[in-house]
């Protein structure tokens, strides 16, 4: 768990995660856990991707909560197919070493001078140039934590490549197909629900 404050270091709002604190994220079962992406020689795809390759970047949440809402939810989706969710699992992740990440929410935002629309927004260009920007500049950062798009009750990080896949340990597995109860809280909790036609995946 971090920080819930930021302590400003030199023009910059940041807060520390612990060694050994613990993240989620939701992936393709047929897929690892631990992936900085975007894979070699493929340009950036998401929020805070690099965007000319400079570094790769994992997406985990603080909850599984946060992780849904980013990853299931990530185009506002509220019809969905129970294949496209079972597919899934979420994985719990830990960390074997601090981390200082830019806080990016909150009073995070005035403070480096950007609105919400850079963890909201459809268009990717500014988000990823702002990322690009940090890493440049400040080595001593290992990332970014921001709101979820869909549920900004929940805090996601967004982090590069000098935290080694090396010091991020599996912790925990659960597919969604074995978890119902959990799945469909979920759902419900953000007003998603189950497409009743055969999916077209």
């Amino acid at each position: 768990m971090s920080s819930a404050g930021g302590t400003a270091k030199s023009d910059l709002l940041t807060l520390t995660v612990p060694a050994h604190s613990t993240f989620v994220r939701i992936h393709q079962i047929k897929d690892g856990p631990i992936w900085f992406g975007p894979s070699p020689g493929s340009g950036p795809s998401y929020r805070f991707d690099a965007p000319a390759g400079q570094y790769r970047t994992l997406y985990v949440a603080q909850s599984l909560e946060g992780a849904f809402a980013e990853t299931i939810l990530r185009r506002a989706r509220r019809i969905l197919s129970r294949d496209y969710v079972e597919l899934r699992q979420w994985t719990v992740l830990s960390v074997t070493r601090e981390l200082l990440l830019i806080k990016l929410f909150d009073e995070g935002l005035a403070y480096h001078g950007v609105t919400a629309d850079i963890c909201a927004g459809d268009d990717y260009a500014n988000s990823q140039a702002f990322a690009g920007e940090l890493h440049r500049r400040y080595p001593e950062v290992d990332g970014i934590a921001y709101r979820a798009r869909h549920n900004n009750g929940q805090i996601c990080y967004a982090l590069y490549d000098r935290v080694l896949a090396s010091q991020v340990q599996t912790v925990e597995e659960r597919k969604f197909s074995d978890e119902h109860t959990v799945t469909d809280d979920l759902m419900r909790k953000h007003n998603a629900s189950w497409d009743p036609m055969t999916p077209l995946l």
